[in-house]
């Protein structure tokens, strides 16, 4: 159960999120986003009457100049936050109308972020697992054709360090075709069934663009 607290007149707003492990308390403040678990009674006293907040001092910040994008996708139980150079930090949520709420307070208190609602396409919502597709075609398309030279006779030497790209298709094609294959068919079977895991759950996303 969480409980939401606002002060107008400080431009605050916290929310005790009691049945998270990793953020029982988010708060914004001062244009700035603060998440983490404080003492229990700290955050007992905290109300919105409260006008000592020095407990924010240990908890994570993410003012908002640092900010890039952030991420609410309906069906997820967290909000992401892209800022700086390539990190990510998320706020998790389990309450559905609660994370709406800290989206929509978002999307408020940033007007100059560009707001977008959408369904993310198959390819940029199974990116991962695409790559990883095409990824170890590759490898077993290369250990099959070796795989069949050094059946028929052929004779492969690696030269320089055994750990290349190289030398790990050379160690699996003298398995042998047949062995080839079921490796791959295998390691199609699990790709195929993550990606299909994760398509299922593609949802609308609302997304807040600097």
């Amino acid at each position: 159960m969480s409980k939401i607290y606002y002060n107008k007149n400080e431009m605050q707003k916290f929310w005790k999120i009691r049945d998270s492990k990793s953020n029982k308390l988010i708060c914004i403040k001062d244009k700035t986003i603060y998440k983490g678990n404080p003492k229990q009674e700290d955050l007992n006293q905290l109300n919105v009457e409260s006008s000592n907040l020095s407990l924010l001092e240990n908890l994570f910040s993410i003012p908002y100049s640092y900010i890039k994008r952030i991420e609410n996708q309906s069906g997820k139980h967290d909000i992401k936050i892209f800022y700086g150079n390539n990190s990510e930090d998320e706020l998790i949520v389990k309450d559905a109308h609660v994370k709406q709420e800290i989206f929509d307070f978002l999307k408020v208190d940033l007007p100059n972020f560009n707001y977008t609602a959408k369904l993310p396409s198959v390819w940029h919502y199974g990116k991962p697992q695409f790559f990883a597709l095409l990824f170890m075609s590759g490898i077993f398309l290369w250990s099959i054709y070796l795989a069949i030279q050094i059946e028929n006779g052929a004779q492969y030497e690696i030269i320089g360090g055994g750990r290349s790209i190289t030398g790990i298709v050379l160690f699996l094609a003298n398995f042998g075709v047949q062995k080839n294959c079921i490796g791959y068919a295998v390691v199609l079977t699990i790709i195929i069934l993550s990606l299909t895991k994760k398509l299922k759950s593609r949802s609308e996303m609302e997304i807040l663009n600097r």
